[in-house]
């Protein structure tokens, strides 16, 4: 006995149907979109105030550039202006960091004591770039990170005793210089000192 043929168009898909399923698909690639969107969205917002808070961890409350200057064992010129200072400390190390500008003379009479003899600061040639920040930088003051800079930087780093001098003597944490003259005759001076034991903290 024969089987019956089957009718014309028997297991192909009418065109509402292949409409249907294409709009089904459709439908599911934007669903997958839209939640792949918000995760993003959701990761995104959560960095943000993570971001904000590591910015502003681990930064001593009461660190001021007097106090600061004592750490460091330097005395900053009396018509010194602009003076900002902070301390950072975390697990590894403490970092004290003192900022303020002078004339461009009067930074020169400064750091001449602090250098060895016959030693010169060395020009900034592999500066880094702008919106460079760090974690125990200067951006916490509100200066942008000396390192940024090429034009009128000159950078050195001293250690206390390595030159003759009592300003050299008095110092009490080896630290890196910045010197940048960021107008003709004016010179912003940058000091970051950090030490692997804890630096006494500030107190109100």
């Amino acid at each position: 006995m024969n089987r019956s043929a089957a009718p014309p168009g028997a297991g192909r898909r009418k065109p509402w149907q292949r409409r249907l399923a294409i709009g089904a698909w459709v439908f599911s690639v934007l669903c997958v979109l839209g939640v792949l969107g918000m995760l993003v969205t959701v990761v995104y917002e959560m960095r943000q105030p993570a971001e904000a808070e590591r910015r502003k961890c681990c930064w001593e409350e009461n660190a001021t550039p007097e106090w600061t200057a004592g750490v460091l064992g330097v005395q900053v010129p009396e018509a010194a202006t602009d003076r900002r200072a902070g301390l950072h400390s975390n697990v590894q190390y403490d970092a004290a960091l003192l900022a303020f500008t002078v004339t461009t003379a009067e930074a020169d009479r400064f750091l001449q004591p602090l250098l060895r003899e016959g030693a010169q600061m060395a020009r900034n040639r592999h500066p880094e770039e702008p919106g460079y920040t760090r974690s125990d930088g200067f951006g916490h003051l509100g200066l942008p990170e000396p390192e940024t800079f090429a034009e009128g930087m000159r950078i050195t780093s001293v250690c206390p005793r390595e030159a003759k001098t009592p300003e050299s003597g008095a110092l009490r944490l080896c630290a890196k210089i910045h010197a940048h003259e960021f107008q003709p005759g004016t010179t912003r001076i940058y000091l970051w000192a950090g030490s692997d034991a804890s630096i006494p903290k500030p107190t109100p």
